[in-house]
């Protein structure tokens, strides 16, 4: 990816969005750096000491480490005002293969930002440039939140339970993430609920040993299991709300020691999301109780383990509001589009207003570009964009909706 493109057709007519495009080499610098030096979740340490460096060399002193375990928050203060927001970027990476070719690849074997929080890193830190040089016109503080364990781990609930948003007191979070389906440079809005309720399922199937030469002496767990996955399916089909979005998805299946005897034992590893928590409790009745019977007629057990993942994460419509006015303050109207499907993916963003009981917005970065190839989506090992062009969107964006959200620079 070029990352040098001079204007992309971007207006500079706003000072934030100027501001945003002058930071171009640097954000591209700051992204291409993290993104060949991913981190595991809760091990950003790396990571989070060369955030701490890029914010010292701005002239911000107000920085705490090790919250939430490696998490980093730094506290611009304005002028006057008492009024504390919230900006909050993920750094951690995942444990896959980097095949994209490009220059600025993973160093790492076996790990890759493939998720864009190496991203979401570059804009937080553009953004507090950004603001840096503009705390004189702050009617109020800024404080940056850089979330470690986003990937299943947790990390926002450990950072709130450290007191990221103490002292002072924050109002409000807003945050952004990714998407390669719409165009880049462009700010995707989404009302109400964003992402779904997440839960890891675990299901064990116990049967009994025998030849497969005398099948009638055992119980055939691979079987069961089979009747299990189409049970689980046909109930969604048939017994959930089809306007109510949810799935169950198993991914894993593992059991039998040898092709001539029956499974003793098959374990299915799968996730389960929903919109409507109405319908998950419906889901989770049937996968822990009914579909225990439904094993048991074919003389096998069942053993359900499911671990509850992240809330769902609903925006704030007032939040909203003034998520949609900063983007189109900068960008134009033409470039900030309506997001019409929720999707069924996690984000533990959603813990600002679960545990911290606070407003959120949480807006989409496009970086979708198929004209110069920018498809692969994230999680994939092939997943890469044109930074030069997105990233100065989002550090604009998350800079200006913190000025918006204290009330100045409207």
């Amino acid at each position: 990816m070029s990352g040098s493109r001079a204007s992309d057709g971007q207006t500079d007519t706003h000072p934030v969005m100027a501001a945003a495009l002058e930071l171009r080499p640097r954000l591209v610098q700051w992204r291409r750096h993290l993104h060949q030096y991913p981190e595991p979740s809760m091990e950003e340490y790396e990571t989070a000491a060369y955030v701490v460096e890029q914010l010292q060399k701005m002239g911000l002193d107000e920085i705490k480490t090790g919250v939430g375990k490696t998490g980093v928050t730094c506290l611009i203060r304005g002028a006057e005002g008492h009024k504390t927001v919230g900006l909050r970027a993920d750094m951690d990476a995942l444990d896959l293969e980097e095949k994209t070719g490009a220059e600025y690849a993973s160093k790492k074997p076996g790990l890759m930002h493939a998720c864009g929080h190496d991203a979401h890193v570059a804009c937080l830190l553009g953004a507090a440039s950004i603001l840096a040089d503009m705390r004189e016109q702050m009617s109020g503080n800024v404080k940056l939140i850089f979330q470690p364990g986003e990937e299943g781990f947790h990390g926002a609930l450990q950072m709130i339970r450290d007191g990221c948003l103490e002292s002072p007191k924050v109002s409000a979070v807003f945050g952004l993430h990714v998407s390669v389906g719409m165009p880049s440079a462009t700010i995707g809005i989404r009302r109400g609920t964003s992402h779904a309720q997440t839960d890891d399922v675990e299901i064990t199937v116990h049967g009994k040993s025998a030849h497969a030469a005398s099948p009638h002496g055992g119980v055939d767990a691979i079987s069961v299991a089979a009747q299990v996955l189409i049970a689980v399916q046909q109930f969604i089909a048939r017994h959930t709300h089809n306007l109510h979005q949810r799935l169950v998805t198993f991914g894993m299946i593992e059991g039998g020691t040898r092709r001539n005897i029956l499974a003793n034992s098959v374990t299915l590893r799968g996730t389960m999301r929903n919109l409507n928590l109405e319908t998950r409790e419906t889901l989770l009745k049937f996968l822990q109780k009914d579909l225990r019977k439904i094993a048991g007629a074919m003389g096998a057990r069942l053993t359900v383990r499911i671990t509850e993942g992240y809330p769902p994460l609903v925006n704030d419509d007032r939040m909203v509001d003034i998520a949609e006015q900063a983007a189109r303050t900068v960008l134009g109207d033409e470039r900030v589009r309506p997001v019409l499907d929720p999707g069924l993916g996690g984000e533990d963003f959603s813990y600002f207003g679960t545990e911290g009981k606070l407003p959120i917005a949480f807006v989409r970065l496009g970086i979708g570009d198929e004209s110069e190839g920018v498809e692969a989506p994230v999680h994939t090992q092939t997943f890469d964009f044109d930074d030069g062009k997105a990233l100065p969107t989002g550090a604009a964006f998350m800079a200006q909706v913190a000025l918006q959200a204290l009330g100045a620079c409207k």
